[in-house]
């Protein structure tokens, strides 16, 4: 059944953000400190990772050589300059604060930031390769594998960003509904007309955004974040360009 990877992936992190909350009650200040501190460290090697796969590679005498480094700024900068415009981090708040007054109970804890979590946990769980190729693998085949084992891997990491933004993270498996199961539509339609490399491309970009993430967690500095993720799909539009 094509899509049903997003549907588990979704249905994961639901149940992971569940468990987050449950267990956030009984977490002190101090260990939400230290959870933020390794949050920070695994998301941003993940992101190093995922830039490093994608844009380093090594010749037969070891000799390391890097790719699509201007194509990677192109991609960032107009993708910025497009999220900016759209005004996607807005949109995260608006809905965010929507569903809390709706979804709020008397004696909530009011300094949840529910439309950081939002933003965050969309970048995460969207911005990585597996979500990439992923979506791309069950649209063109049919086959969800690939997206298990993220919906594996989502559904932990949503337990541990719960303990600390709360009902944002939840929130985030409707994003991943409407951008995975979209890529995988488009798959399933064109998808053997994108060549790989630009598939590869994309997975470089959305990498690098999510090393920014890092930063936010450790608190270094708040990026907008939200209004990168168009910067992914700019290889596609560099490519008919180039």
């Amino acid at each position: 059944m094509v899509g049903l990877g997003t549907l588990v992936n979704a249905a994961a992190i639901l149940a992971g953000g569940t468990v987050g909350l449950l267990f956030k009650k009984g977490i002190s200040k101090r260990f939400q400190e230290i959870i933020f501190t390794a949050q920070g460290t695994g998301v941003f090697l993940l992101g190093v990772l995922g830039v490093v796969t994608q844009a380093v590679t090594a010749s037969k005498e070891g000799v390391l050589t890097s790719s699509y480094g201007l194509g990677l700024v192109l991609s960032l900068v107009l993708g910025a300059f497009l999220g900016e415009i759209i005004g996607i981090d807005r949109m995260f708040d608006r809905v965010a604060n929507f569903l809390k007054r709706k979804l709020s109970k008397p004696g909530a804890d009011e300094n949840m930031d529910i439309g950081a979590g939002f933003a965050c946990a969309t970048v995460l769980f969207c911005s990585g390769a597996m979500a990439i190729i992923g979506s791309i693998q069950d649209g063109i085949m049919a086959d969800p594998s690939m997206l298990f084992t993220k919906a594996v891997l989502d559904g932990i990491i949503s337990i541990i960003f719960a303990t600390v933004y709360g009902y944002g993270v939840m929130l985030s498996a409707l994003s991943i509904v409407v951008y995975q199961g979209a890529i995988t539509a488009v798959a399933y339609f064109i998808g053997d007309y994108i060549p790989m490399a630009v598939v590869g491309q994309m997975s470089l970009v959305g990498s690098a955004v999510l090393m920014l993430i890092g930063f936010d967690l450790w608190g270094i500095k708040k990026f907008n974040v939200a209004n990168l993720i168009p910067a992914a799909f700019m290889p596609i539009l560099l490519s008919f360009i180039l």
